[in-house]
């Protein structure tokens, strides 16, 4: 979700990123969850044609960030590819620390975590679409600012 979240708002600010999605469980060609499908669509977003990939070295070394959703990805990533440690951040944390919006502020409570909603409901995976997607709004503005400046 959370990658097609961020194309999807990147897009409507007119940023030309590349965006891309692999997890660490993954099963490769793997579709959607029927509850991220669902819940995508209600916010005009098709996930139907998605196929997981699990992530692997050449995603290491090919992308300029990696954003990931718990800590333990984070620690994962950086322990099998410590070259790119600085390019690897938590979702949450990333925006929080680009004092993107101050309803971020309530994270650190919780930590930035953002919870894996697979095998709950669909309440559960618009919770996650929601807080995904305050996340990348915020993120995506922090850019348009920076591009302004520019």
């Amino acid at each position: 979700m959370a990658a097609a979240l961020l194309k999807h708002y990147a897009e409507q600010a007119g940023l030309a990123i590349e965006v891309a999605s692999a997890g660490l469980a993954a099963f490769a060609g793997d579709s959607a969850t029927q509850q991220a499908v669902d819940v995508m669509q209600e916010v005009g977003i098709d996930l139907q044609g998605h196929r997981s990939r699990r992530f692997r070295e050449e995603f290491a070394q090919e992308y300029d960030l990696i954003l990931v959703m718990t800590n333990s990805h984070k620690q994962y990533i950086v322990e099998y590819y410590p070259e790119i440690a600085g390019k690897v951040h938590l979702l949450l944390e990333f925006a929080q620390d680009k004092q993107l919006r101050q309803e971020l502020d309530d994270k650190k409570e919780k930590g930035y975590e953002v919870s894996d909603p697979f095998g709950q409901s669909r309440d559960a995976y618009r919770h996650v679409r929601d807080e995904i997607a305050q996340a990348v709004q915020a993120i995506v503005e922090s850019w348009m600012n920076e591009e302004e400046k520019e």
